[in-house]
């Protein structure tokens, strides 16, 4: 694994990553910076066994000078990320997932034009490859519509998203990571049968991100993405700040 070097150069538009984060120099012209996350607050995005967060101070300004609140919410609540700890006893936590996965060049899959309930399968990817182009390497987003929906019962209820199939053909094509703007990256009836997507994207140590918001903003091709979850030692998911480098 490549040493971490904390080291990110902004000049006018442009991002350098030095050679320790990446295998080789890598210089991304950018002209804005999208932020893909949900705020964390007891409105957030979450699926109904998930209760909401619980925010409340324990320092105020007018009690004593400062400010201090504390929080006490689910790794998987609002826009988060789910390590392989969330399926598989030996699967690594957060923490430790390697950086170098986290951040990256993504392509957005656009499947906007489904309905609430419909599911992607592994025909629906290859059709969309034939069309657009590969996805091999990269941080793959699927824009499901979902994301209009965040404010209304179905969005927990009747969501889109992949079959175990399509997961497995994702995996195939060495994706880093999985993300989508709806509260699952399992259709619907995965939820039955035990969220096989999950299982076969975290069994291949890809991590999945839920509740991602502002799809539509972004290109299909041409974005960078940085993935920046918590670093929770001991835990199976984490609310992340995702953006894009457009």
């Amino acid at each position: 694994m490549l040493e971490y070097n904390p080291a990110l150069l902004f000049n006018a538009g442009k991002l350098s990553l030095p050679c320790s984060i990446m295998e080789e120099d890598v210089q991304i012209n950018f002209e804005k910076i999208i932020d893909l996350s949900y705020p964390v607050d007891e409105d957030s995005p979450r699926e109904g066994p998930i209760g909401p967060a619980r925010i409340y101070n324990t320092a105020t300004m007018e009690k004593d000078g400062y400010f201090e609140g504390r929080i006490d919410v689910s790794g998987h609540y609002s826009t988060h990320l789910d390590a392989p700890a969330l399926m598989y006893a030996d699967g690594i936590v957060v923490a430790d997932i390697e950086i170098e996965k986290l951040m990256g060049k993504a392509v957005l899959m656009d499947f906007s034009d489904l309905k609430p309930g419909d599911e992607i399968t592994k025909e629906m990817l290859e059709e969309w490859i034939r069309k657009h182009g590969d996805v091999k390497g990269m941080i793959v987003f699927l824009f499901t519509g979902m994301q209009n929906l965040v404010s209304e019962p179905i969005f927990i209820e009747n969501w889109i998203g992949l079959t175990n199939e399509a997961a497995e053909f994702l995996v195939s094509k060495a994706i880093k990571v999985v993300g989508t703007d709806a509260c699952n990256i399992d259709c619907v009836s995965g939820k039955d049968i035990q969220f096989p997507a999950h299982h076969t994207f975290l069994r291949n140590g890809i991590p999945n991100v839920e509740n991602l918001c502002n799809l539509d903003k972004l290109p299909t091709y041409g974005f960078f993405t940085i993935i920046a979850p918590m670093k929770l030692k001991k835990s199976s998911g984490a609310p992340a700040r995702v953006i894009a480098l457009v």
